[in-house]
């Protein structure tokens, strides 16, 4: 798949511009320019979402009506503090009526073993009383745990990013929903969508460059720090997850488009990119238009690199359309 480089070329990150000039001929108006040297760079492009490298979404296990919200957004929380309190009334009442036979069924039992001990009871009373008080204390563990899941506690330490849909006391949520998202704001990495025929080309460690619409005209660098093994059959793309230095200006939740740099080359033959004539070029030799098949490299918006067939130097005409091999131009060598 080509890489999409047109806003990286046009901030000066992929091929640079020349400065060469352009030269008009007499007759059918064309224009040349020599080949040069100069930087390029590959790249597979892809999109993602700037979020923290620790995250953790926190939502309750069965439906209720929230009672009361304690924490508000941007607030630093310590995992286990509670965020959300939803209507527990009948929990509550369920715990106190198991304590209450838990206590009862505890002092059958020790009733019950006085008199094993002194011959008035048989084994077997002693041993059905016991089996009451476990019952009793497995109920209210049972209990006990229904009555926590009203509570929404942090899963991590760190800042609540987000609450979800903007819950209000008084709404009522949904089982398995997500109410807030929390996550390590200090340490952010961009999450990404790779194309499947890109994939085999992208590596650990690689520079990638990265393009906010927050932060246009800002060169923001990332580098490669994580590749999902397993992609997405679906979507037919992989998850990339690219790392941001500590000082990087993205904030959670910003949307960003990425170049990972996959190959860079200084010194690479560049023309015009309105020089190609599919994988072709028309060199000016001796007043006549040759064409010649050309391996290309990187395309960029303005320059597109040649890995072979062509040397540094040599003239190439622009906008070839109409142009045949070994048609005659009245040309003008461009100036040194």
């Amino acid at each position: 798949m080509a890489s999409k480089w047109g806003w990286a070329a046009a901030a000066g990150l992929v091929i640079l511009a020349a400065a060469g000039a352009y030269f008009f001929f007499g007759g059918s108006t064309y224009q040349a320019e020599k080949a040069r040297i100069g930087p390029a760079v590959e790249a597979v492009y892809a999109t993602g979402t700037v979020e923290p490298v620790r995250m953790s979404r926190a939502g309750p296990k069965i439906a209720g009506r929230i009672v009361a919200m304690p924490v508000r957004e941007s607030q630093m929380v310590a995992k286990g503090d509670l965020l959300v309190v939803l209507d527990d009334t009948e929990a509550r009442s369920r715990v106190a009526e198991l304590e209450a036979r838990l206590d009862l069924a505890k002092a059958e039992q020790a009733r019950v073993a006085r008199l094993f001990r002194s011959g008035n009871i048989s084994a077997s009373a002693r041993d059905q009383a016991f089996t009451n008080t476990q019952s009793a204390q497995a109920a209210l563990n049972a209990a006990e745990a229904q009555l926590a899941e009203h509570h929404i506690r942090a899963p991590m330490s760190g800042q609540i990013l987000r609450f979800e849909d903007d819950p209000q006391v008084g709404d009522l949520v949904r089982a398995g929903e997500t109410l807030a998202i929390l996550g390590d704001p200090a340490q952010l990495w961009i999450e990404a969508d790779v194309d499947e025929e890109d994939i085999p080309q992208v590596e650990l460690g690689q520079r990638a460059l990265i393009r906010s619409d927050a932060f246009t005209g800002r060169a923001l660098e990332g580098e490669v720090r994580k590749i999902t093994p397993f992609g997405d059959p679906v979507r037919r793309s992989y998850r990339v997850h690219i790392a941001l230095p500590g000082n990087t200006p993205l904030l959670s939740g910003m949307t960003t488009e990425i170049n990972i740099v996959v190959r860079e080359t200084e010194e690479a033959v560049l023309v015009p990119t309105s020089a190609l004539s599919g994988n072709a070029v028309y060199v000016l030799k001796t007043g006549k238009a040759v064409r010649r098949e050309v391996e290309i490299g990187t395309i960029g918006r303005d320059e597109a690199e040649i890995r072979s067939g062509l040397e540094a130097g040599e003239i190439v005409l622009l906008n070839p359309a109409g142009l045949e091999d070994g048609m005659r131009v009245d040309a003008a060598l461009p100036a040194e």
